[in-house]
């Protein structure tokens, strides 16, 4: 409840309500205190209200998060850029008074360039900082208002296996795409992981191969079938005669490039609507149709939560009704 006192030719503000500390400020107008008390009584109602004065922009903060949290995760150019990003749009609002509003009005403008997993990226970045700040900074606020944020709703994964005849057609290809295009099928690799190979990672005794570097920064190990042990014996020999294997990756491949090839293959070939990634979909419906449970399947694909594996599974009827008998 806000009340107004007249003193001299001043109007003092006083603001209360449970929960908070008095707040009060003194205008020389009644109608700018008017303003500021509804101002504060709204930013209250809706814990949004940060007690002290505190005038740290959102740039400030995502300079020194990205200073202090971003450099040091492995995907820190990807997220520094949705920083800059960020800096761009919302970086001179005083985190005071950044509402959900002013995020949906930033939500709505990004949607018109760019999809709805990449703002949710976006959102997750700045979502990230302000928890990280009410962790470890004492940013003093009662809610994340990134949280009250309506998101886009994320379409449907994308499902697409090889159909007959297919596989035959990728292995149609020879060298080191060839290579990447069975290393893909047999372990459901993304391709950085297969990019990032080196021999030290490979234990050819055991059979597996240590994946330092992975999307969810939890490394893993995988067992390695007799057809990827073969590739990788292949790539080795094709590259020991060219560089210092034990320190660098095996293959020689950008992401880009195998992006570019792979699609140069399909149109050569005549596969339509088929992406790189689309193998480890591939590879993953494939361990559930050998008999895997979702516990081992994520053990080998790296998956956090088993439930995102669901969509990977996309049994084919046909090899269903033959388990069913």
């Amino acid at each position: 409840m806000a009340t107004i006192r007249r003193r001299g030719h001043k109007y003092q503000v006083q603001v209360r309500k449970d929960g908070y500390k008095t707040v009060s400020a003194t205008f020389s107008s009644v109608s700018v205190a008017r303003g500021w008390a509804k101002a504060i009584e709204s930013d209250m109602e809706r814990n949004m209200y940060i007690q002290r004065k505190d005038k740290t922009t959102v740039g400030e903060l995502l300079k020194r998060y990205t200073s202090e949290v971003i450099a040091g995760q492995r995907s820190n150019i990807a997220s520094t850029y949705m920083a800059q990003t960020l800096d761009t749009h919302l970086g001179t609002i005083a985190i005071s008074r950044l509402t959900p509003e002013k995020i949906g009005r930033f939500r709505d403008i990004r949607l018109k360039n760019i999809s709805p997993a990449s703002l949710k990226r976006e959102l997750g970045i700045l979502s990230g900082m302000i928890n990280h700040a009410i962790r470890e900074w004492g940013l003093n606020i009662q809610q994340n208002p990134v949280s009250m944020v309506s998101l886009p709703k994320m379409p449907q994964g994308r499902d697409r296996r090889l159909e007959l005849g297919e596989e035959e057609q990728l292995l149609s290809s020879s060298g080191e795409l060839k290579r990447l295009i069975i290393l893909a099928l047999e372990t459901g690799m993304r391709r950085g992981e297969i990019l990032n190979i080196k021999k030290s990672h490979i234990d050819f005794a055991r059979q597996t191969l240590l994946i330092p570097l992975t999307k969810t920064d939890t490394p893993r190990t995988i067992p390695l079938s007799s057809k990827a042990i073969a590739v990788l014996r292949e790539q080795l020999r094709g590259s020991e005669n060219i560089i210092p294997i034990a320190e660098t990756t095996l293959f020689s491949y950008m992401p880009k490039n195998v992006t570019q090839a792979f699609r140069r293959l399909c149109k050569r070939q005549g596969i339509d609507n088929l992406h790189f990634h689309d193998l480890r979909h591939e590879a993953t419906s494939r361990f559930f149709e050998k008999g895997l449970n979702p516990v081992e399947v994520a053990t080998i694909t790296g998956h956090k939560d088993t439930r995102m594996l669901m969509r990977y599974t996309h049994l084919r009827a046909e090899d269903l009704v033959r388990r069913l008998g």
